[in-house]
C-alpha cells in the first residue's frame, strides 16, 4: 500500500478554486531595503545562504502533509490558489524572484539579479543561464514572457492577474534578460514576482503536466490526494535538492495531519493547532517550527451583498468580537492582535494611528440597531479554512450574542468550500497566506476587481492610496499612504481579522536545513533545502 493510501484522505479533500489563502506578513521598506533587491545586492544573495558546519546528506524520501488539496487541482500555475498547490509550486517550479526566511526577504529565483530605472517604472531581470526545464529545454526570456502573460490571457482567473495587469510592455533583451515597463512606478515589483502562481513554464505550453525548472519533477499526480516527485538531476542549483523523492500528501483534516507526523508517516506536517502542539512538542522524535505572526484567519462580509452592503452592520460586527478572548481561548495566547487590515502589529508598515477596535457590545448593539437589520446572520465556515476555524466562528457567535446579535454558525464540508462558499457566501470564514510586502497582500486581497478580492471591497480612495505607496521612493510618503489605505479598509472594509496566529508546523527530529518562512512549509520550498541526518 502506498503512503497516500495509508493515511485516510477520503474525507479530507477540499476544493480549492480557492485562495490565495493565506496568512500574512509584511516586509519592511527603506531605500536601503529596496536596493537590497537590486544590482549587486541581489547578486550577493544568490550565494548559498546556508552557512552550516555539517555537509548535508543526500538520499532518503520526504513526505509532507499539507491542507488545502482538492480533486479540482491542476498543474496550471494560474490555478495555484491554496496551501497545497503553493507547495507544489515550490517543489516543481521556480519563480523569477523568491522570498525566504522569517523576514520574508527577497532572494534570486530564476532571475539572478534585477535593477530599476525611471524611478521604479522600468525593471530589468537577468536570468540564470544554467536553468533547464524537466524536458531538457533551456530557460530563455521567451519562457518568462509567455509564463507571465498567461495570467492576463482571456478567461484567466489567476490571483496574480493584478500584478501582471500593471505591466505596460515586456520585452526580451536577448535570451537571458527581460525588460518590464510598468504602467506606473512600483518599487515593490520584484517582490510581487515571488507570488507562487507566477511559476515559469516553457514557452507555448498549453497542456500543463508539471514541466518546470524546479528541484523535483512530477512522477504522479492524483488531484486532491498526492503529488509524487523525484529529484531532477538537471536542477540549476547544485547545492540543493538533497532527498531522492518528495511526496506531497493532501491531508485537510487537522487530526489526520497530527497523526501522520506523530506516527512518522510524514516528516513535515503543516498548520498544527495550538492544542496539538502542546502534545507534539514533548515527543523526542519531533520538533516544532513556528511562523511567528505570519498569518490570519478571519471572517468575510461581502460588501456587495445584503445585509453586508450596510457599513453600520459591518462596523457593528467588528465591535462584536472579543479579540483578546479569542487569542487566549483559540490560540492559547500564541497570536497578535488584529485590527481588520492584513498588516500585523509587528510590521514596520503597521499604522498605529488607526484606532484599535476593541470589544464593545454596547456600541455594537447601537450600530446594529441603526443598520436596520433583524434576524440571525448565517456564518459559513469549514475545517478547510483551518483547524481552529469552526471554533473561532462559534466563539464569535458567543461574543456577538452579548450585543444582541444572533450568529448562526454553519459548518460546511471541506470539499467544495473554496469554490462554492469562499468569496461567494455573504458571511464566511477566510484564510490568507503571507506575502513579502504590505502592498502585495493589500493589492491581491482588497483592490477593486482583483480576482482574489474575497469581500468585493471596491474603494477608489483605498486603491489610490496603495498606488501612491508603491510609487514612492520616500519612506515617509510611502508610510503615510499605506497608513491611509489601512484606515480606509479598517473603517469601510468587509473583513474581520481578530488575530495573527503564530502558525506551527511539525518536523521529524532528524530533518535538517528547514528554514521557517512567512509562508507554510519553509516558504513553500522546504523540499529543496532539507536533508536527513
Amino acid at each position: 500500500m502506498d503512503l497516500a493510501s495509508s493515511i485516510d484522505l477520503s474525507k479530507k479533500r477540499t476544493d480549492r478554486n480557492s485562495r490565495e489563502r493565506r496568512m500574512i506578513r509584511s516586509d519592511s521598506f527603506t531605500r536601503r531595503a529596496l536596493l537590497r533587491g537590486t544590482g549587486i545586492a541581489a547578486i550577493a544573495s544568490a550565494m548559498p545562504y546556508r552557512l552550516l558546519a555539517q555537509t548535508p546528506n543526500r538520499g532518503g524520501d520526504l513526505a509532507i502533509a499539507i491542507n488545502g488539496a482538492s480533486s479540482g487541482d491542476t498543474l496550471d500555475p494560474r490555478s495555484f490558489n491554496s496551501p497545497f498547490m503553493a507547495v507544489v509550486g515550490g517543489t516543481v517550479f521556480n519563480t523569477l524572484v523568491e522570498t525566504a526566511g522569517a523576514d520574508g526577504a527577497t532572494r534570486p529565483g530564476l532571475a539572478l539579479s534585477w535593477s530599476e530605472t525611471e524611478s521604479g517604472k522600468v525593471w530589468r531581470f537577468d536570468l540564470s543561464q544554467d536553468a533547464v526545464f524537466h524536458d531538457g529545454r533551456k530557460l530563455t526570456s521567451a519562457d518568462v514572457i509567455y509564463s507571465l502573460m498567461l495570467h492576463v490571457a482571456e478567461g484567466s482567473r489567476s490571483n496574480s492577474r493584478p500584478i501582471i495587469n500593471s505591466i505596460e510592455t515586456i520585452a526580451a533583451d536577448g535570451d537571458n534578460a527581460v525588460v518590464i515597463t510598468l504602467k506606473g512606478p512600483n518599487y515593490f515589483f520584484p517582490a510581487a514576482l515571488s507570488n507562487y502562481s507566477l511559476a515559469i513554464v516553457p514557452d507555448g505550453t498549453t497542456t500543463f503536466d508539471g514541466i518546470g525548472t524546479g528541484p523535483y519533477r512530477v512522477t504522479r499526480f492524483a488531484p486532491g490526494e498526492v503529488l509524487e516527485t523525484e529529484r531532477f538531476d538537471g536542477y540549476f542549483r547544485k547545492d540543493r535538492a538533497f532527498v531522492d523523492k518528495v511526496s506531497l500528501l493532501g491531508v485537510n483534516d487537522a487530526a489526520a495531519r497530527v497523526s501522520a507526523i506523530q506516527s512518522g508517516q510524514v516528516q513535515i506536517s503543516s498548520t498544527l493547532d495550538a492544542r496539538s502542539v502542546a502534545l507534539l512538542q514533548s515527543l523526542p522524535n519531533l520538533k516544532i517550527s513556528y511562523m511567528t505572526g505570519a498569518g490570519f484567519a478571519g471572517f468575510n462580509m461581502m460588501v456587495d451583498k445584503p445585509p453586508f452592503d450596510n457599513v453600520k452592520l459591518r462596523q457593528a460586527l467588528k465591535l462584536a468580537v472579543d479579540r483578546e478572548d479569542m487569542i487566549q481561548r483559540i490560540f492559547a495566547g500564541q497570536a497578535r492582535l488584529g485590527n481588520d487590515t492584513p498588516i500585523p502589529p509587528n510590521s514596520t508598515d503597521f499604522a498605529a494611528s488607526v484606532e484599535q477596535t476593541v470589544y464593545d457590545p454596547d456600541r455594537a448593539r447601537a450600530l446594529y440597531a441603526e443598520s436596520g437589520h433583524s434576524g440571525p446572520l448565517v456564518l459559513q465556515t469549514s475545517d478547510a479554512v483551518g483547524s481552529e476555524a469552526v471554533d473561532m466562528a462559534t466563539l464569535f457567535a458567543e461574543h456577538a450574542a452579548k450585543a444582541g446579535i444572533t450568529i448562526e454558525v454553519k459548518r460546511e464540508p471541506a470539499d467544495g468550500y473554496w469554490s462554492n462558499v469562499w468569496a461567494k457566501a455573504p458571511f464566511h470564514a477566510t484564510l490568507w497566506g503571507a506575502r513579502p510586502t504590505s502592498d502585495l497582500i493589500m493589492t491581491l486581497a482588497y483592490t477593486t476587481g482583483s480576482p482574489a478580492n474575497d469581500t468585493a471591497f471596491a474603494d477608489p480612495e483605498f486603491d489610490a492610496a496603495l498606488a501612491t505607496a508603491r510609487g514612492s521612493s520616500s519612506e515617509e510618503e510611502r508610510k503615510a499612504a499605506m497608513a491611509e489605505a489601512q484606515r480606509f479598509l479598517h473603517e469601510r472594509g468587509g473583513v474581520i481579522i481578530p488575530a495573527f496566529a503564530n502558525l506551527a508546523e511539525g518536523l521529524a527530529a532528524n530533518l535538517n536545513g528547514y528554514e521557517a518562512g512567512t509562508l507554510l512549509v519553509g516558504s513553500t520550498r522546504a523540499a529543496e533545502n532539507v536533508w536527513f541526518g
